[in-house]
């Protein structure tokens, strides 16, 4: 009788803990649903911030003597590649920017869920604010748009000088933020995804003896960073063709990140602390993420350029003369309207 007592209390208590385990399983369900709740609650109240800002200030832009206003929100994010040229460890009158060798706009539409890139030729003559150490502008020139970064008392202050010019070249367009990287760090970006494979369209033996002309290649580092930077050692130097090399790199770099993302959530955490020593930056870390994780699921429409003229001037006035790229007015408004939802205001 005891036997059975214990048996029947064996039973008992075995039936109680997968009773106790099923709880604990549908309480911390029922957390994990309210944690996504509380996640989608946040950002439904995020969309709706943005919109209502939207609503009270519509936003317009003036792009070929036209003004355009956006049919809905629309994120911009300038990403600035920098060279060696500045001395950018040094502080107040030493301090001297470098010139930014490769400028993007990341677009990035929730609505519609798109993303897209415009690159800008760091050669495009525009109007390029010249400040003072002390951040003021009493002067501004038609010069090359890498000049931009040049002005500035540190680093923040250069991309700042960047972003308006940026901003006022595209007739106004509001950017919501900036990422700048060293160039010197192309090698770790190619590294960090364990090197990206590309078909060359350049020969670029000069360089390299195993870089030739449709070569297939995974690029070692070295290689990454020749073939993003180089540009006077190729037998055509405009800086149109260095872009064209840049967008083969970017292309296939995003394909591995993308990857990475898919099967390690925090790739994109890791890839940004390793890249931390050589950006400069006012997005945090955190939108950053989030930005890169919603674009994993969005159409991409590519890289898109803007067409113009390539020409030997002074506009520098250094006593040399420099490449300067003149942009199609037409081009401009096509590529801003592939990736901007832009409704032209009647009778403007």
């Amino acid at each position: 009788m005891n036997g059975k007592k214990k048996t029947m209390r064996a039973v008992i208590e075995i039936i109680i803990a997968v009773l106790v385990i099923i709880a604990v399983y549908f309480i911390i369900r029922g957390m994990d649903r309210h944690d996504v709740c509380i996640r989608q609650a946040a950002i439904e109240n995020e969309t709706q911030r943005v919109w209502k800002e939207f609503q009270e200030k519509p936003v317009s832009i003036k792009l070929h003597k036209k003004t355009w206003k956006f049919a809905h929100p629309v994120q911009t994010y300038l990403f600035i590649g920098t060279d060696k040229s500045g001395n950018e460890d040094a502080e107040g009158e030493e301090y001297h920017g470098s010139m930014a060798d490769a400028l993007m706009l990341v677009v990035v539409d929730k609505e519609e869920k798109t993303y897209g890139i415009l690159q800008l030729n760091r050669d495009t003559i525009t109007e390029v604010p010249m400040l003072l150490q002390d951040g003021s502008a009493n002067a501004s020139a038609q010069m090359q748009l890498c000049t931009a970064h040049w002005y500035g008392k540190d680093k923040a202050a250069s991309c700042d000088n960047t972003v308006e010019t940026v901003s006022k070249m595209l007739g106004g367009l509001p950017i919501d933020g900036y990422y700048a990287l060293k160039m010197d760090a192309m090698p770790l970006l190619n590294h960090e995804v364990g090197g990206v494979t590309v078909t060359l369209e350049d020969d670029m033996t000069k360089l390299d003896p195993a870089m030739k002309k449709g070569a297939t290649l995974t690029l070692t580092d070295r290689q990454a960073e020749l073939l993003m930077q180089s540009r006077y050692a190729m037998d055509d130097d405009r800086n149109t063709q260095r872009m064209r090399r840049q967008q083969i790199f970017l292309n296939a770099f995003m394909k591995k990140i993308k990857k990475q993302n898919a099967g390690d959530v925090n790739a994109t955490v890791k890839l940004y602390d390793r890249l931390r020593p050589y950006a400069t930056t006012d997005i945090k870390m955190n939108d950053l993420t989030a930005l890169l994780k919603d674009m994993q699921g969005y159409t991409d429409k590519g890289i898109i350029t803007i067409d113009g003229t390539s020409k030997i001037g002074e506009k520098l006035h250094d006593g040399k003369k420099h490449w300067e790229f003149y942009m199609d007015e037409d081009s401009l408004e096509t590529s801003m309207k592939q990736l901007y939802p832009l409704v032209q205001e009647k009778g403007k």
